[in-house]
């Protein structure tokens, strides 16, 4: 994807988000639901990023247990478990063997696709879908599975309050747009990174999924060698990176991704940073939600990363 495709696809996050809400709240055949007492998601590369989001918003807002497996089925998987299926091609073959794995054991289920193997397979069982869109950017990716898959979790009687938070995180997007392209500290921040090792560093189940997106972007997008570190919590967690900006010509970037849904206690770990590195920028999550501060923080990785393929172009 070119620097003015992502930047295209980043500008109609908003619209795709409310879409893809729509879309869930439409579809027919949803299993019936009575007697189940857990749901498993099952999802590797984006759709594990996407199914740990969910389980970790679903802990704020659920009352049954939801659980993220990435590519396994459980051995307590059966008639009272809900099975989602995460994969935006259809051929993940991880998912699709959990997912026939779960049939096997008697699980409901609901599935997130655009088709492939995985399409044809609930076809044949009869099982319900949503069509996810394969050509949309990162943001816009993450988004379309996890909206749908927690309309579908409130349709069912598993979560809470999810509509409002999607409308509200849709218009928070949109109005985040008109500002970050041309925000200083952005612009400060993709001046600094080109020669230089980004170290990416978070906290929290919402931190730890931006950063993860943030390295893939930096990395495949923006062409700058990026890796991901925890919020270090006293010396010895720092030194890592430090070894690295030490091995590195030009040095690191520390960029130092914050959310109102961080673990308490980091003000001692920022401090270390700001003590071991020359560069360290920090980009606060904007949005009332988890769901809107993760996709906030993903948004901005995108323009980040869209700014430095377009310089290099």
């Amino acid at each position: 994807m070119s620097a003015d495709e992502l930047l295209d696809a980043v500008r109609y996050l908003p619209d795709q988000v409310r879409d893809i809400a729509v879309v869930a709240s439409d579809v027919e055949g949803l299993p019936d639901v009575s007697g189940v007492t857990q749901v498993v998601i099952f999802g590797v590369g984006g759709g594990r990023v996407a199914s740990d989001v969910i389980e970790a918003i679903s802990e704020l807002r659920g009352n049954v247990p939801i659980i993220a497996t990435g590519g396994r089925c459980p051995s307590w998987v059966s008639d009272t478990t809900l099975a989602i299926p995460i994969s935006r091609s259809g051929n993940t073959q991880a998912t699709i063997t959990a997912s026939r794995e779960a049939r096997a054991a008697g699980a409901r289920m609901i599935a997130l696709t655009s088709g492939g193997e995985l399409g044809e397979l609930c076809a044949e069982w009869e099982v319900a879908v949503v069509r996810v869109d394969t050509d949309s950017g990162p943001a816009a990716a993450l988004g379309v599975t996890i909206v749908p898959a927690l309309v579908l979790l409130e349709r069912l009687g598993f979560v809470t309050g999810m509509s409002q938070t999607i409308s509200s995180t849709a218009a928070q997007l949109e109005a985040r747009l008109h500002e970050v392209v041309g925000e200083e500290s952005i612009s400060r921040l993709v001046d600094a990174l080109p020669g230089r090792v980004a170290i990416v560093s978070a906290a929290g189940a919402m931190g730890k999924h931006a950063a993860r997106r943030w390295v893939q972007e930096l990395d495949r997008v923006g062409g700058v060698a990026s890796v991901r570190r925890r919020l270090p919590v006293d010396e010895m967690d720092v030194a890592t990176g430090v070894r690295l900006a030490d091995a590195t010509r030009e040095g690191a970037v520390l960029i130092l991704l914050r959310h109102e849904y961080e673990p308490e206690g980091l003000d001692g770990g920022v401090a270390i940073l700001d003590q071991h590195f020359d560069q360290v920028h920090t980009v606060t999550a904007q949005g009332e939600t988890p769901l809107a501060q993760l996709l906030d923080l993903v948004l901005i990785a995108d323009v980040v990363a869209a700014m430095l393929a377009g310089r290099a172009d």
